[in-house]
């Protein structure tokens, strides 16, 4: 006997895995939790209680912040002081500090493009 999850379910639980994820990658490189609202341009209350849908464009956003957030550990092996710093500080190459670059989905984009290509490099 098999049992079916509900279709609602299981896109409920991504929307919560895909939260968790966010916060624990936000968390990482120093954001609070109210700035990973404005970044996926939802409020953190309601990520809380209602997850970010991947498919939906906030959760684009979310699955884009997570993927900057594996580039700069797998950059920094894990160290999360230097991720934490390296997103708070002046970066000549991003043009800007990164944690107030990804504010903008242009500014996102551009520092998870980045990351990207300095990882193609390692």
């Amino acid at each position: 006997m098999t049992l079916a999850v509900a279709p609602n379910n299981a896109s409920k639980d991504k929307a919560m895995v895909l939260a968790k994820a966010l916060f624990n990658a936000g968390r990482g490189l120093g954001l609070s939790q109210t700035r990973i609202g404005r970044i996926v341009g939802k409020n953190r209350s309601t990520i809380t209680r209602s997850g970010v849908d991947p498919e939906s464009q906030n959760g684009q956003l979310a699955l884009l912040l997570v993927r900057c957030y594996r580039s700069l550990y797998a950059l920094m092996d894990g160290d999360e002081a230097q991720m934490k710093h390296w997103m708070h500080t002046p970066n000549r190459h991003t043009g800007g500090i990164p944690a107030e670059q990804m504010l903008s989905v242009v500014g996102l984009v551009h520092v998870c493009d980045y990351l990207d290509a300095i990882r193609g490099k390692v």
